[in-house]
């Protein structure tokens, strides 16, 4: 099943390149977790790296931005974008 990335409202600044294609449900993507005030990390996340208290980034399938849509602890996500490769 396809995930709509523009449907997605806590989803910030989408690149270019992630609404040029639809992502299936098992697509990975890192993306920057930002919470809510005083809220605890979901349990079905698992970090990356911790950018402070409230801000993490982590890998995901795209399916589980919806959980994280309806998901009350998590205030926005970001999907990161990919550099290209500087030789």
């Amino acid at each position: 099943m396809a995930v709509d990335l523009k449907s997605l409202k806590k989803l910030e600044s989408l690149p270019a390149s992630a609404l040029s294609e639809p992502r299936s449900d098992s697509d990975r993507l890192v993306v920057l977790v930002k919470l809510r005030e005083g809220a605890h990390q979901p349990s079905y996340i698992s970090p990356r790296a911790h950018m402070g208290p409230q801000i993490f980034s982590a890998e995901i399938c795209a399916g589980d931005l919806q959980r994280m849509e309806s998901d009350p602890s998590i205030e926005s996500v970001s999907v990161t974008q990919r550099l290209p490769l500087i030789e």
